[in-house]
């Protein structure tokens, strides 16, 4: 079976949440959907104070795997307006 490797970018409600706490979530549920192995993520700026998580994660290529259930399950994280798949690339080996 093929694994995918996805990247999710969830983006906050404003500059002053806890982003640390954002990306432990999102990895938290990362793992409960399904993740396999170690997983990354990192804050990254963007502009005028804001910044975007991204959180880096490897599934198992299942029929019907539903990436869009995941990434909306990451909305409902506080503090977070917006989550979405930016990337999804078949990993090698």
């Amino acid at each position: 079976m093929a694994n995918a490797i996805v990247t999710f970018k969830i983006m906050p409600e404003s500059p002053e949440v806890d982003f640390d706490a954002i990306k432990d979530k999102a990895l938290e549920i990362a793992k409960e959907k399904g993740a396999k192995g170690e997983m990354q993520s990192k804050i990254e700026p963007i502009a005028f104070g804001l910044k975007q998580v991204l959180v880096y994660a490897m599934y198992e290529m299942e029929d019907g795997k539903d990436f869009d259930e995941i990434s909306n399950a990451m909305k409902t994280i506080e503090g977070v307006s917006e989550a979405e798949i930016i990337n999804m690339d078949l990993a090698m080996g």
